[in-house]
């Protein structure tokens, strides 16, 4: 009995150090990036991304009509622990911490200003599926700003 729960817990220790390893290896990679031809990077093809612009596109932009709704979205992003990397014009990136494990994953946000619209952008930095992290995160920011 006791090789047993000894092996259970080796098997156990095992994938939660998996995990955290990968969680820390999320800290040194990133993806965001940037603006290429004027838009957002496409989407993942894996289903750890949500993105509102080019063919991929699996969610909707913020359609906005205040003149504030780019501060009020870096707001909503610091009101959810996000942390700015890059803050531009039109253009920003900011890192949101999973609670648990602490994985990294990446919003990118574009100010169409013409369009009255805002681009957004989120995806894990590793692994194939985020559980839909990154959808709620935006769905999040979405409600705030409503």
């Amino acid at each position: 009995m006791l090789d047993i729960l000894e092996l259970l817990a080796v098997i156990i220790g095992g994938g939660v150090l998996s995990l955290k390893l990968l969680a820390v290896w999320s800290h040194t990679r990133n993806a965001a990036h940037g603006i290429i031809k004027g838009k957002l990077a496409p989407n993942n093809s894996s289903p750890n991304s949500v993105c509102s612009e080019g063919e991929t596109a699996n969610i909707n932009p913020l359609r906005v009509s205040d003149s504030d709704a780019w501060e009020n979205l870096q707001d909503a992003i610091e009101s959810l622990s996000g942390r700015f990397e890059r803050i531009e014009h039109e253009y920003l990136h900011a890192v949101f911490k999973t609670p648990l494990w602490g994985f990294e994953d990446d919003l990118e946000a574009r100010f169409d200003r013409q369009a009255n619209l805002i681009h957004l952008r989120s995806a894990s930095r590793v692994g194939y599926s985020d559980r839909g992290t990154n959808g709620r995160r935006v769905d999040s920011l979405k409600r705030i700003l409503e």
